[in-house]
């Protein structure tokens, strides 16, 4: 059901064509490579690889400090849409040749390095100028500050202004004539002021303890400046303007680089970064003088198409399938048809399954487009949803496989969502109802309509709880299936089917409620269903009490299963929600249209933002609430996870695409 059969291949080649054998897995892209578990060092290629990872390290660093230099012509979003020039293997390999990395890395550093340099001068200018700027009045050169004389040197830091008077007097009536004091002018807000004590350097130690009684802080000035605050300004901002002409030299420099290296080094990192994934492969495998053993695994169906495209070396190669033993762990290839590949995407989200298991993809896909469609309800979101995610697949073709199926997966979505939206009459909440040059269409718009949830709420939760007894009784029949491909007949007639037939009767007897006539059927029914689970539900205890105990405790679980039924009403209350929105937008766009000149304008920037905002709001949250019921009541009847994707040995590349021509010569 989805889950493509694979061999274990083990392929043993001759020294002399092992390289021409992993670029023809490389390029096929379908073997799977097993690498050595836990601690085991490779055998052959560390040199080999240790020299590419080196280059790709060093191209890594190129890319980090030139790319924000580089203008690119190719806008990051296309390119990780696929949007990526093409190079044949064989031009990046004759090209690379001649490539040395490490020397223009070298370069490129002592461009960096001398860019840091600039840039720390140019911090510590702008600090001292802050510093300075305070300071310009100040009558003493800042070198009696930094340094001072033999006899004289200054002391400067910082006080509270309320007490610049009290510090001012003790210093004079201390130390009188042989020190000057000085502070700079403060304004009513401020707290402290910058002062400076300049006399006898041998009254320094006094004049700092009288001022540390006033809360005095010293600052140390750095010797970098001796001259005036005035002369040190005038310095200090000529050196500014020199150190940023520098730095701009420098960043023209940066820009020229990058123009001369992003390109070469993008497309020599990505061919790196193959040879280094077929370095990393022939690691895994075994050795002796003349053969090396890989050994991976293939899907069935392209083993023919490998042999082929070996035959070339088939002389100095042998290829051996074999069938995935019970101590094997197989990888899972998902192969689904071409109509539920978009949902392949929720399933990879949960878990891959386990080889040989359920692939849920085709299952879940027709449940999640109706839930969604259910969840949105609204015609015109859904034709946004349609009109936004195509016009991302028409412009960029060339998009990777899994976002390709993510943006069809929204696409589909936003079908549903119109469908339901044409079925219950929602366009944008009723946009055509109160719009008057929209009325026209409502007609149109009236056709299709069988039911509208906002006039009959309880109609379309039946609705819903219906679709979630369906999908809760599909998935146990798929459960039951399960069991029976596993030859486990206990489990499929007594828990699948036994279940099953026991909600059936409960259902029954609920029915009954409106047909009467049923009522037998019910209970029958019912009668059926109990007998078979409080008989076989204990089966794995022991003795007979404990079996009839725990069967008829087994009863209790028909709770849970009311619970995943609930679950369902979901469905109404997101489509209500979404419905109730687009309303409440229409009409405060149309209430403050009746603003005199400027409502239309209002109007039209509630309308469009208020829509705007409701579309992903709830396509937001449609999406969340539909995969949760796959995940959570669906998922729950039959399915694990527990496995792991295929991942072949192929082309991973960031930058640039492998094509096909000329191969690698």
């Amino acid at each position: 059901m989805g889950v493509a059969s694979v061999k274990k291949l083990e392929l043993y080649a001759h020294n002399t064509v092992v390289d021409t054998v992993l670029a023809t897995l490389q390029k096929l892209g379908c073997c799977e490579i097993v690498l050595p578990d836990g601690d085991e060092d490779g055998q052959k290629s560390p040199a080999i690889l240790a020299d590419l990872d080196d280059k790709i390290s060093e191209a890594r660093y190129l890319l980090r400090i030139l790319e924000p230099h580089y203008v690119d012509e190719i806008s990051s979003i296309a390119r990780s849409f696929g949007e990526r020039p093409e190079f044949p293997l064989r031009h990046l390999a004759s090209a690379s040749d001649s490539f040395e990395v490490k020397e223009r890395a070298e370069e490129v550093r002592a461009l960096e390095r001398k860019l840091v340099e600039i840039r720390s001068d140019i911090s510590q200018t702008d600090g001292y100028l802050t510093f300075l700027d305070e300071l310009k009045d100040m009558p003493y050169p800042m070198s009696l500050m930094s340094s001072g004389t033999e006899i004289v040197s200054g002391i400067m830091g910082t006080i509270p202004v309320e007490k610049i008077d009290q510090w001012n007097r003790s210093i004079l009536d201390a130390l009188g004539e042989d020190i000057e004091t000085y502070y700079v002018p403060f304004g009513p807000k401020d707290k402290e002021t910058w002062v400076v004590m300049v006399g006898l350097r041998a009254l320094e130690s006094r004049a700092m303890e009288i001022a540390g009684g006033f809360g005095f802080s010293k600052i140390d000035v750095s010797k970098d400046l001796s001259l005036s605050p005035q002369e040190e300004i005038k310095r200090l901002v000529d050196k500014r303007e020199r150190l940023l002409k520098e730095a701009e030299d420098l960043d023209v420099k940066m820009h020229q680089k990058a123009e001369e290296l992003v390109p070469d080094v993008r497309r020599f990192s990505d061919y790196w970064a193959v040879l280094a994934d077929r370095a990393r492969a022939l690691e895994g495998g075994e050795y002796t003088d003349e053969v090396v053993l890989i050994r991976s695994w293939v899907p069935a169906e392209e083993e023919d198409e490998l042999v082929k495209a070996l035959s070339p070396v088939s002389d100095l190669t042998e290829l051996c399938f074999y069938d995935p033993e019970e101590s094997d762990m197989p990888p899972t290839m998902l192969q689904n048809p071409e109509w539920s590949l978009p949902f392949e995407t929720l399933t990879k989200l949960y878990g891959a399954p386990k080889y040989g298991g359920i692939d849920p993809t085709p299952l879940l896909a027709p449940f999640f487009f109706i839930f969604f469609g259910m969840c949105l309800g609204d015609g015109g979101y859904g034709l946004i949803m349609v009109g936004f995610f195509m016009a991302f697949l028409k412009k960029f073709k060339k998009m990777p496989s899994g976002t390709k199926q993510f943006f069809s997966l929204f696409v589909l979505s936003g079908i549903a969502a119109t469908l339901v939206g044409a079925l219950t009459g929602s366009w944008m909440g009723d946009m055509i109802d109160v719009v008057p040059f929209l009325r026209f269409l409502k007609p149109i718009k009236d056709i299709p309509v069988l039911l509208i949830p906002m006039n009959d709420p309880m109609a379309f939760l039946g609705i819903s709880l219906v679709f979630g007894i369906v999908q809760i009784f599909f998935g146990m029949a798929v459960a039951m299936k399960d069991c029976l491909r596993k030859g486990d007949y206990m489990g499929a007639f007594a828990d699948q089917l036994g279940w099953m037939v026991f909600l059936t009767g409960l259902l029954l007897l609920g029915a009954s409620t409106k047909l009467p006539a049923i009522s037998w059927l019910g209970k029958l029914v019912t009668a059926a269903g109990a007998i078979t689970l409080v008989a076989t539900q204990g089966r794995d205890k022991d003795g007979m009490i404990q079996k009839a105990i725990s069967g008829l405790l087994s009863l209790y679980n028909v709770t849970a299963y009311l619970g995943d039924v609930l679950s369902y009403s979901r469905l109404l209350a997101l489509g209500l929600a979404t419905s109730a929105i687009a309303m409440i937008i229409n009409m405060l766009a149309g209430l403050s249209s009746t603003i005199p000149y400027v409502g239309w304008l209002i109007a039209i920037v509630i309308f469009l933002g208020g829509h705007l905002f409701s579309v992903a709001v709830n396509v937001l949250g449609a999406f969340v609430h539909s995969l949760r019921l796959q995940y959570v009541e669906f998922f729950s009847k039959f399915y694990a996870g527990g496995g792991r994707l295929f991942e072949p040995l192929r082309y991973n590349t960031k930058y640039v695409a492998i094509s096909e021509e000329g191969g690698e010569g």
